[in-house]
């Protein structure tokens, strides 16, 4: 990876636009006197690939035929050079996005490309092709077929140009292509393409049908589970007129697409200007005014947050220009991050208080029948302490200081404590500035408190001898039972069956397997689980899910669809949509 500011020739490197497998685009300028600079687009070969020779071979021959190139909408190469071990590419920068973002764009905010300016990109595109099929050297045609017309290989710029780029394995009559040795991308081939045949310009007709046709419809014209289905797709599967999938496609212009997917080589469209002349012409009878070919107004609605970000971010670079306000362009395009730890679903896994039972069992903070007191460095009277026992009030409000020691008791030594379930002494300490009758009261409220614990445990010994009298529920100073091998009550938290808080753990779905949801969709849809979203399916995809009943919602440009989908372990449940019906 190439820093910023790094030297490559006569160009400085200013940052990395995209990278691929076998190469790295970057973004520099080439500076002259008097200030002059243009901005380029640097194609770097990665260096591990440096040392391949057959794909080095490759890339010079990208360069040898794309210098020949000269055409608005086609991408213009400036130069060719070697940069310490490996070569790069310069050519020209087109502020813009790839077709195939442009429709991934368009599917998350639900907004297809119209079909008149999927006609007016696809005529445009045609004439990049006519030009360079027609391309000669010193007289002498040169037979050139690209041989990888996809979406990610078109270009379209903001200010509302076409171009074709990456005539990496383009072929010319000059040229060879080995045995059993497929170039391109195998979803765009044509027949006879994917047959290995001799090419001629007819087989770029053939693979611009197919983006056309995935443009207007918004699905995969050839797909498939491996390489060989999707070659067995392109020489053999049905394909159906996109008017039928869609139908805000005008009949005109399926039928023009439908001629360029012809396998037959002989019923296609036989040239660029063939069919640039078609594709224009639909556009000339259907289009009400000249904004329905506006591609540039198009895609900045489309991009307006990133041409945002953009414009804030080159206004600050200027020189006395005022501060970008915070955060201008680094949300754009991207959700919240959710805070670290978040649940995914609040609405299902809300925050909880869980109970910390790591605690030793005896230190319970308070007891909700008498609640520690909150003590206050500036409590004066004794009145928070009355206020602190709900379920005593008139007790502690009657006591009487001389009271306190009698209800000790004055008969035989009184049974120990009870644990402190009602209230502990680092409670009172948190008062230090509390008066000493407000600690008398609290001390005498906690004593009575221990007395009334206390005839609970011996009611509920004897209960099982005889059963006790009504006056045995009343906490007098009573001499205390000879010792009896009984335990004090336990705290709540130690055993196993005590309640558990409810909303700490959801309980799962279910113990068993998951099961297999099988989504179809057509020609796609963007799925969600649960109010979950999981991701855009086009055509069919599978989703693991724990048994039970789940909530399945299929969103389209046209509609929604949602329905209940009961899960069983180890078995498929099928959620079937079609969306233009």
């Amino acid at each position: 990876m190439l820093a910023e500011g790094t030297p490559i020739g006569k160009y400085v490197v200013r940052r990395k636009i995209a990278e691929g497998g076998m190469a790295e685009i970057y973004l520099a300028s080439s500076r002259g006197p008097e200030g002059f600079e243009k901005d380029v687009a640097i194609k770097r070969i990665r260096s591990y690939l440096a040392g391949d020779e057959s794909f080095v071979q490759m890339f010079i021959a990208e360069a040898r035929v794309a210098s020949r190139l000269n055409h608005a909408n086609l991408v213009q190469i400036f130069d060719f050079d070697k940069h310490e071990d490996t070569y790069y590419l310069a050519m020209e920068l087109v502020r813009g996005h790839s077709l195939w973002d442009v429709r991934r764009r368009a599917k998350e905010l639900m907004e297809p490309m119209p079909p008149t300016l999927v006609a007016h990109v696809g005529a445009e595109v045609a004439r990049g092709l006519g030009y360079a099929h027609r391309l000669s050297d010193k007289g002498k045609l040169l037979n050139l077929v690209h041989r990888d017309v996809t979406p990610h290989n078109v270009l379209l710029s903001f200010d509302g140009a076409v171009k074709l780029t990456d005539f990496g394995v383009a072929k010319h009559s000059a040229s060879s292509t080995a045995a059993g040795v497929l170039k391109g991308k195998l979803a765009y081939m044509s027949p006879e393409q994917s047959r290995g045949e001799p090419l001629d310009a007819r087989t770029d007709l053939f693979a611009l049908g197919i983006v056309l046709w995935e443009m207007l419809t918004g699905g995969r014209l050839f797909d498939g589970d491996s390489d060989l289905a999707v070659l067995r797709a392109v020489q053999s599967s049905a394909i159906a007129p996109p008017a039928r999938l869609n139908p805000d496609v005008p009949e005109p212009l399926s039928a023009v697409v439908m001629k360029a997917l012809e396998r037959d080589p002989a019923l296609r469209w036989q040239s660029g200007p063939e069919l640039e002349r078609a594709l224009a012409g639909f556009v000339l009878s259907h289009a009400r005014s000249v904004d329905d070919t506006d591609l540039a107004a198009w895609l900045r609605k489309l991009y307006a947050e990133e041409l945002a970000g953009e414009a804030a971010s080159e206004g600050a670079s200027r020189p006395g220009a005022d501060p970008p306000p915070r955060e201008p362009a680094a949300v754009v395009g991207a959700p919240p991050a959710p805070p670290p730890g978040a649940s995914p679903d609040e609405d299902v896994h809300a925050s909880t208080h869980v109970v910390d039972r790591s605690r030793p069992k005896t230190e319970v903070k308070s007891n909700p029948a008498m609640p520690a007191p909150a003590a206050s460095p500036t409590a004066t009277t004794d009145a928070p302490a009355r206020r602190s026992n709900p379920s005593l009030p008139n007790v502690i409000a009657d006591l009487s200081l001389p009271a306190a020691p009698a209800a000790r008791g004055s008969g035989p030594k009184a049974p120990p404590p009870v644990p402190p379930t009602t209230m502990t002494l680092p409670a009172m300490r948190r008062a230090p500035r509390a008066t000493v009758g407000m600690r008398r009261a609290l001390i005498a409220g906690g004593l009575i408190a221990v007395g009334i614990a206390a005839a609970g445990v011996t009611v509920m010994v004897s209960r099982s001898r005889a059963a006790p009298p009504a006056s045995a529920l009343v906490p007098e100073p009573a001499p205390a039972p000879a010792p009896v091998a009984a335990e004090p009550p336990a705290p709540a938290p130690a055993t196993d069956a005590a309640p558990q808080p409810a909303a700490v753990v959801p309980a799962p779905r279910s113990e068993q397997s998951p099961g297999t949801l099988v989504v179809l969709a057509r020609p796609y849809a963007k799925v969600f689980i649960d109010d979950r979203f999981r991701r855009e399916v086009e055509g069919r995809a599978t989703f693991k899910l724990p048994a039970g009943v789940h909530q399945v919602r299929l969103d389209h440009p046209r509609r929604s669809y949602e329905a209940p989908a009961t899960i069983r372990s180890g078995k498929e449940t099928v959620v079937e949509q079609d969306f233009l019906k």
